[in-house]
């Protein structure tokens, strides 16, 4: 099996640049180059068989398509300035193409980002990859995370994966826990651009938690322990058993929450930067376990 993360890892080994204008290359949320400016850049797909849930509306689509990218500018603390897409249309979604660029457009307006350009082809599936500028005051990466530093999340997460598994289950659209969290996430945009005035490292984490704490750790050269009496999990509990929830809260992703780590903490604060390497969580009883790297993630077979 080749993972999405194993491929990012070679990718950055065979294309690593060291030239003055590229300050971040491969391997974080956004890249980083200096044209006179600095500008912040990431590119992001999503397509039909592994991304779209049944049922999902072609303006979510395109509210999807964008929002990945959003979100990786977010991880960093940069604002959106410029969106430029590729549309690949099967025969499905011929008709809706003008319903997934409104859903499109509605976000881009949201967030005051022009969409300047694009291409449209056609082929047996739906994907859609898109391209993101964005400008930053001071940019954040996954790198600088500091012995001392709260560990922080800006919201709730596991609703997107809850209702993923009881819409696969059977349940409608209408009934599931948090259809919002699933067919249209929210990019935390302002959120990003404010937290990155006091962060040492931060990530988006639609991932899961446990990747994107693993990937601070790791490239911080940091350990990261968290406290099960820490995390919140009612918004769960009410629907699955407890051990679930957790489950649902490290290891599933599509939230489209932000990670990040400093000295304040303005939403939840969920643990510590110590000392050492990986990811720990002291669970209610005083024992500790490792917390494993696992989530949402495209693989295929070698």
């Amino acid at each position: 099996m080749r993972s999405e993360f194993n491929l990012i890892r070679v990718a950055r080994e065979m294309l690593e640049v060291k030239r003055d204008d590229v300050i971040v290359g491969i391997g974080d949320d956004c890249a980083v180059v200096d044209v006179g400016v600095k500008l912040a850049l990431t590119t992001d797909c999503i397509h039909e068989e592994t991304d779209l849930p049944r049922g999902i509306k072609p303006e979510e689509v395109g509210h999807l398509a964008l929002a990945v990218n959003l979100s990786d500018l977010a991880g960093c603390g940069a604002k959106p300035l410029f969106f430029l897409y590729t549309i690949t249309l099967s025969d499905r979604w011929i008709g809706d193409f003008d319903r997934i660029l409104l859903g499109m457009r509605d976000l881009a307006k949201k967030y005051d980002v022009a969409i300047v350009g694009g291409d449209t082809d056609f082929g047996r599936e739906l994907h859609i990859s898109g391209f993101a500028i964005g400008v930053f005051k001071r940019f954040v990466g996954r790198d600088k995370a500091k012995v001392g530093d709260k560990v922080c999340i800006t919201g709730l997460l596991g609703k997107a994966q809850l209702s993923l598994e009881q819409l696969m289950s059977g349940l409608s659209r209408e009934n599931l826990a948090y259809p919002q969290s699933l067919f249209k996430p929210e990019p935390r945009v302002f959120e990003g651009f404010r937290i990155a005035k006091h962060a040492n490292a931060m990530t988006d984490i639609s991932d899961s938690l446990a990747i994107s704490l693993h990937q601070i750790s790791e490239m911080s050269e940091v350990g990261i322990m968290i406290y099960e009496d820490r995390i919140p999990l009612n918004h769960l509990t009410k629907f699955v058993s407890y051990e679930k929830a957790l489950d649902l809260f490290l290891y599933s992703g599509g939230d489209y929450e932000l990670l990040y780590t400093s000295n304040i903490c303005e939403h939840v604060c969920i643990g510590e930067v110590v000392e050492g390497f990986g990811v720990r969580i002291v669970r209610k009883d005083g024992s500790v376990e490792d917390v494993e790297f696992r989530g949402y993630e495209h693989s295929v077979e070698s």
